[in-house]
């Protein structure tokens, strides 16, 4: 199955943003597809807040039982203008910059696999054209799309898509709700994670690797610096319980306007880490703490279950098909005194943390890419026999 993959980034040398399109991309091709990449970069952002820019076009390379697989990436130049009132140009010239690559490389895909409804939107009419399938995977933290492009256009979408895949059930909700699909199009399969990446390990061992005290209860945070995620609230929360024996880690960075960070006392780690570090930081914690005010599935929270860590998170739709009783406490995002409330409770109740520990571990077992990718295909090869 040869599958062109619409999205809007994809990791490379100095620039190892949208990993998890990297990891689903590597899992088709170990499943036997043929994948090639299409990811319009904003030349906008770049002259405007400097930064880098990826090749244009590179190959990344997937041992497969000891065969190396090439995946080719096109990183088409396109601008951007933001989410005022020119952000309809936005949408317009990644679609003509998706489109242009398209042609011009003479590309042959079975099937169009689109990364959110804006990249369902760049490769509607190459699909219709063709007469391929087009499938989109929708995981957004809000679903924007009607507020750049036309009634008609999603109309379009709508009846050209032939299967949606859902990260969560308030996704397909949202999707509906909206026009953008049908409920017999749509499938629920949350994101997933990598066992290669994210795995339990010794906590006290990772603790001595980084010189982190053995008999702290630490916090673990990991997700932008923003307001929507909630890394200041935890910060908060901590200040509020200012426990000495309480330390905390936020793996992260600054989003985009926002300048505020984390800061409190007992910080032990704060910053970004290469991917492939990250494991460790998370073993190290005794509990992960993401209070996210929107999200579409939130990566972070199954990869620190996969850590077998119990979750402090959101009691708020886009967790339900993930979290419940059995693996997290779920609060208020925006009330720093339940975040605060919740880290006591499971600070001095090792049984209940080893419980959820148990749980997280149970759930993150069938979270796994392998497990998500072959669910994918099956609803591809599904939908695609039921529109011929």
């Amino acid at each position: 199955m040869n599958i062109c993959i619409c999205t809007d980034g994809y990791p490379s040398k100095g620039l190892p943003y949208s990993a998890f399109i990297q990891v689903l991309a590597h899992e088709m091709t170990r499943k036997g597809c043929k994948i090639v990449v299409i990811a319009p970069q904003s030349i906008t952002k770049y002259l405007l807040r400097g930064g880098k820019l990826a090749p244009c076009y590179f190959e990344d390379q997937v041992d497969v039982s000891g065969d190396m697989r090439i995946i080719k990436v096109y990183r088409p130049i396109t601008f951007t203008f933001g989410e005022g009132l020119l952000g309809k140009w936005t949408a317009r010239f990644n679609k003509w910059a998706t489109e242009f690559t398209f042609k011009r490389n003479r590309m042959k895909p079975d099937l169009f696999y689109s990364h959110f409804w804006v990249n369902g939107f760049n490769a509607e009419r190459i699909a219709h054209k063709e007469g391929k399938p087009l499938f989109i995977a929708t995981g957004e933290d809000k679903i924007t799309i009607h507020n750049y492009i036309s009634a008609g256009d999603i109309s379009r979408l709508k009846y050209g898509v032939s299967g949606v895949i859902c990260v969560s059930t308030k996704n397909k909700k949202e999707s509906i709700q909206q026009g953008l699909a049908t409920a017999d199009k749509c499938v629920v399969l949350p994101n997933a994670y990598d066992p290669k990446e994210f795995y339990p390990i010794d906590k006290m061992e990772a603790r001595k690797s980084l010189g982190f005290p053995p008999d702290a209860f630490i916090v673990g945070f990991c997700g932008r610096f923003n307001q929507r995620k909630g890394a200041m609230r935890v910060a908060e929360a901590l200040a509020q319980l200012n426990d000495p024996r309480i330390k905390s880690i936020f793996i992260g960075s600054v989003a985009d306007n926002e300048t505020a960070q984390p800061d409190c006392e007992g910080i032990l780690f704060k910053g970004t880490l290469p991917h492939a570090e990250i494991v460790r930081y998370l073993n190290c914690a005794d509990v992960f703490v993401l209070p996210s005010l929107a999200e579409g599935c939130p990566n972070s929270v199954i990869e620190a279950m996969a850590c077998g860590l119990p979750i402090i998170s959101s009691d708020l739709p886009f967790n339900y098909d993930i979290l419940d009783s059995s693996n997290s406490m779920l609060v208020s995002p925006m009330s720093v005194q339940e975040i605060a409330d919740a880290i006591v409770k499971l600070k001095n109740d090792e049984p209940l943390r080893q419980n959820l520990r148990e749980g997280a571990l149970k759930k993150a077992s069938e979270l796994t890419i392998e497990k998500r990718v072959t669910k994918i295909l099956d609803f591809i090869r599904e939908r695609c026999r039921q529109v011929e």
